[in-house]
């Protein structure tokens, strides 16, 4: 929880709806996660995933259970959002259409580690 790191709960629940204004899930606020869409809950774990300020932000296959437009609007966001907070971010894919969004490409290929 957001106030384990020292944050009252009324600044960590401020946090979070800045957050999720960032995301465009602000007038969601209120929802249960049945009650959003798969893009919509994607989009909150994009807000979750930055709500303790992290300075390195680990991404596993963010846009899995996306169409390619929602999926590049999550890889979108959180290139703008981690460029903002100065949050360095590994990004896993497989979806080499992400590319163009990250300042360094590393690829596994057969076990081994390259950096073209």
């Amino acid at each position: 929880m957001a106030h384990l790191d020292g944050r009252s709960p009324a600044k960590a629940r401020a946090r979070a709806l800045e957050l999720l204004d960032a995301v465009g899930l602000a007038p969601q606020a209120g929802r249960r996660p049945h009650q959003l869409s798969g893009g919509q809950r994607q989009r909150v774990n994009v807000a979750r995933a930055l709500m303790n300020d992290p300075t390195v932000l680990l991404v596993d296959e963010p846009t899995s259970a996306l169409d390619h437009e929602r999926g590049a609007a999550v890889v979108d966001l959180i290139t703008r959002l981690t460029h903002r907070q100065a949050t360095a971010t590994v990004l896993v894919t497989h979806d080499r259409t992400h590319l163009t969004a990250v300042d360094q490409i590393a690829e596994v290929h057969d076990g081994r580690l390259r950096l073209p």
